[in-house]
């Protein structure tokens, strides 16, 4: 009788740990709770939702019901743990709320990562990516505050727009050579961020891309970028130089305001539009030529650009906004090409200029439409024309 008892004890046994091994292959403890639902060939699935999961460090399994994770979807985690209030601003002053996830380990079965799928997981420190991973969505890691290491897998194709938006702490990225498209605010207020490298085949790259990235001091832009966007590189205070390879066209809008360290920059031909407070505070930017192909130059292009000391207009340039230099204190002396036929308000105001030329003759200077107080608190007193001077009796002259 004790022998048969012992065969049923080992029978059971031998049945518990089979249950056992199944459960962790379909996955450890805590992940139980997740959502999921079935997608439509059948066979595999998508985490839709936390559900009743509270764990900090989610593994999430390979299977779930006999289903193979494929897919986590939209904003599964989006702040996660946080407790929800009818007012989900932050009073100046205090400290964010925590999110409760600090660990997540995502199997090697999953090939797609949904948008906002990580959003406001401030604790979240590292993430390991399966490397069969193909499409990251919008803002998968959007405030993120405390990641500070991510590798992504070379099976990566496609990423949204602000993947990495405000992850202060996160230092160094390495796109995949299938992107292409660096998405807009991509890298916003990635403060940490020393070092971001991508494929020589990249073609565009998004406003706000790198938007205060305060760490970042050098880059190099890919043959295929013909644009730099709109406030593409604003607020890189630690940013020295830009190389540039390929044919630009446009420099967009603040693109390198308040850049302070920034020291040179060459704008190749073929530049038609520098945009308007597109280096606004560049403090340490000495010289700029602009090439003949420029035709249009944004109101408040070099305000505040108190160490230019040379500066080399277009021989297309058609006008000169309000406070191009406003606040240059080193500028000493320019040419305003023949080309210009409006200048507007307070162009110069503060600058240090006392020769000022004009590439045309006096009766063309004459010609330009002039605000009236285009040149406001300057120290020069005449423009010197091809043909000889013209006296600039008072800071109304027209």
């Amino acid at each position: 009788m004790k022998k048969k008892i012992t065969i049923i004890i080992s029978a059971l046994a031998t049945v518990a740990l089979t249950v056992a091994v199944i459960l962790l292959a379909m996955g450890p403890f805590d992940a139980r709770g997740l959502e999921y639902t079935v997608n439509e060939d059948g066979v595999t699935c998508t985490v839709t939702g936390v559900g009743s999961c509270r764990a900090g460090k989610v593994d999430i399994p390979e299977y779930m019901d006999g289903y193979r994770v494929t897919a986590i979807g939209k904003n599964v985690f989006y702040n996660y743990g946080i407790p929800k209030s009818k007012n989900d601003e932050i009073a100046v002053g205090t400290e964010p709320k925590k999110s409760k996830l600090k660990e997540i380990t995502i199997p090697e079965s999953v090939t797609s990562i949904g948008a906002g799928a990580f959003y406001g997981c401030n604790q979240l420190k590292t993430v390991k990516l399966p490397s069969s991973l193909e499409h990251l969505g919008n803002a998968v890691f959007y405030n993120c505050t405390s990641l500070n290491e991510i590798v992504l897998p070379q099976a990566l194709k496609t990423m949204g727009w602000g993947v990495f938006y405000n992850c202060p702490k996160l230092e160094s990225v390495t796109i995949p050579d299938a992107i292409t498209t660096i998405g807009d605010g991509m890298f916003y207020g990635c403060e940490s961020l020393k070092s971001v490298h991508f494929s020589q085949d990249v073609t565009d790259i998004g406003s706000h891309a790198f938007y205060g990235c305060a760490s970042l001091e050098e880059i190099t832009l890919p043959r295929g970028v013909t644009e730099i966007d709109d406030w593409m590189f604003a607020h890189c205070a630690s940013l020295r130089r830009i190389t540039v390879l390929g044919a630009l066209t446009r420099i967009g809008d603040r693109s390198f305001s308040s850049c302070a360290s920034l020291e040179a920059i060459e704008i190749p031909d073929g530049v038609t539009y520098v945009g308007m407070y597109s280096f606004f505070e560049c403090k340490k930017l000495t010289e700029v030529v602009l090439p003949d192909s420029v035709t249009e130059l944004g109101v408040y292009a070099f305000d505040h650009c108190s160490g230019l000391t040379s500066v080399k207009l277009s021989a297309s340039l058609t006008a000169l906004g309000q406070r191009t230099f406003n606040e240059c204190t080193a500028l000493k002396e320019i040419t305003v090409p023949s080309s210009v036929k409006k200048i507007e308000s307070a162009v110069f105001v503060n600058s240090a200029i006392t020769d000022f030329r004009y590439a045309g003759t006096a009766e063309a200077w004459g010609k330009i439409e002039k605000s009236s107080t285009w040149n406001s608190l300057v120290d020069f007193t005449q423009v010197v024309c091809t043909d000889g001077s013209v006296s600039l009796t008072s800071q109304a002259e027209n």
